[in-house]
């Protein structure tokens, strides 16, 4: 008998659980996610810029760029987090444009143009990525 109240127990704590979990799926607004990837000059490496950002009742925007072997897909991006170089709210430029802007000087060198904004946190940067392969060049502009 014990066991009986048991399992009836125990499927009855599941079946709330799994409804509360469907309940938060769909009620919460997911971050839209922009992924933009750009390949170097001589084609060995890539940068790889996500783009976060949530409208809601507390909107946020938050932009990374990683560097990483032309090789690996997009998505090491995301989930690796030792292939990021740079991470900051969004931005844009006096001209309108949106920040940051990825420039390969050549192959082994990168330049990320960013804009900050006032009173926000600056941007977190790596000089050198991963692999000590590519040297970062970090300007910032209006």
């Amino acid at each position: 008998m014990k066991a009986k109240v048991f399992i009836v127990g125990f499927f009855a704590v599941v079946a709330v659980v799994a409804a509360v979990s469907i309940y938060f799926s769909v009620t919460t607004e997911k971050a839209r996610k922009s992924v933009t990837a750009l390949t170097s000059p001589d084609g060995k490496f890539k940068a790889v810029k996500v783009t976060l950002a949530e409208g809601g009742a507390t909107p946020f925007c938050v932009v990374s760029i990683s560097v990483m072997l032309a090789v690996y897909p997009d998505e090491f991006a995301q989930q690796r987090k030792e292939y990021e170089v740079f991470s900051a709210p969004c931005g844009r430029f006096a001209n309108g444009e949106s920040s940051p802007k990825i420039e390969w000087q050549s192959g082994t060198a990168l330049r990320i143009s960013w804009a900050a904004k006032p009173g926000t946190k600056s941007a977190r940067t790596k000089n050198i990525d991963v692999t000590k392969s590519v040297h970062m060049t970090f300007v910032e502009r209006d």
